[in-house]
């Protein structure tokens, strides 16, 4: 695509992005027909050297293609990232632990993004209306779900709705549905509480948010989402914990989950503070004894996130 049909305030993106990046991005369309705006009608996937952008939405490609670019933004900002390396077993609880976990993590994003897109103009009236049109339908979709499973996946959407909408339709909501209403409420109230643009209070509220959606499926009678073992989430630390012993704010946990890579049983290293794993570790279940936990607690956080590949944040 010719980079000249770009407005400005798109080419300013893409110039920020390209320098923060050192990647190329490249933008192509898969136009589509759509009765209302979803925002994933703009797509991307990144390599070591480029960032392809597809976009589907012809109408609005402005407003999908700047919201697409907001959002890797985040992903070269110094925001917490979320990544999976252990196995259930079972392929469709998998990518529903994954699918629920991203849609939290991109309603955060989606806080700043929002006011970003309304202050550089690419979020109008008209597209915010749009937008809730789809929220509404999706709220209120034709199939076949008892009344829990319907609600695990309404309070998704209406978390994202609430965000986006600036509450502006949290009366209707409440009224239509009370259930699903109160849950979002309580998980917007840590949200909003929060100044999603420093990295420890992102990650915070992302675990914390994650454990109150997790909370209510258990609450219901359902298995929950074990998000703690399932997910590693990008650690943050002091230069002076990294000097520390790895006992001293991490402990290695015989996971329920699988190691995704090989197979065998999987190890994750879990924050001692919020049982958060930030890593699954390879190591051999047969090399798991008291001796080895003694040698391996040991080494200094630094030298066990560096030997195991582990990307962390500092404070």
């Amino acid at each position: 695509m010719n980079n000249k049909n770009l407005s400005k305030n798109i080419l300013d993106q893409i110039e920020a992005i390209e320098q923060q990046s050192n990647k190329k991005i490249n933008i192509s369309n898969d136009f589509q027909e759509f009765e209302f705006i979803t925002l994933d009608q703009a797509i991307h996937q990144t390599t070591d050297s480029e960032i392809n952008i597809t976009v589907k939405n012809e109408k609005y490609f402005e407003f999908v293609l700047s919201h697409e670019l907001h959002h890797i933004m985040f992903e070269i900002s110094d925001e917490p990232s979320v990544s999976n390396a252990v196995t259930s077993g079972n392929q469709g609880l998998d990518g529903r632990i994954l699918s629920t976990a991203n849609s939290i993590f991109e309603s955060l994003e989606h806080v700043q993004v929002i006011q970003d897109q309304l202050e550089d103009g690419t979020l109008t009236d008209e597209i915010k209306d749009l937008y809730l049109q789809g929220i509404e339908k999706a709220l209120h979709p034709n199939v076949d779900l008892d009344e829990n499973n319907l609600h695990f996946y309404q309070i998704l959407i209406m978390l994202d709705g609430m965000i986006f909408s600036q509450h502006s339709h949290d009366e209707q909501w409440k009224q239509d549905m009370p259930v699903v209403y109160g849950v979002v409420t309580e998980m917007l109230k840590e949200i909003e509480s929060s100044d999603l643009s420093k990295p420890t209070e992102f990650r915070r509220t992302l675990i914390n948010t994650l454990d109150m959606y997790d909370n209510y499926i258990t609450n219901a009678g359902y298995e929950g989402m074990n998000y703690h073992d399932f997910l590693n989430i990008t650690p943050i630390v002091s230069e002076r914990q990294l000097r520390l012993n790895l006992n001293q704010n991490y402990q290695i946990k015989h996971s329920v989950f699988k190691n995704r890579a090989t197979g065998k049983d999987g190890f994750v290293l879990i924050g001692t503070k919020d049982e958060q794993s930030v890593a699954t570790l390879n190591i051999d279940p047969k090399l798991v004894k008291p001796e080895f936990y003694q040698v391996y607690y040991s080494r200094t956080v630094k030298d066990v996130f560096e030997g195991n590949g582990i990307d962390y944040l500092i404070r």
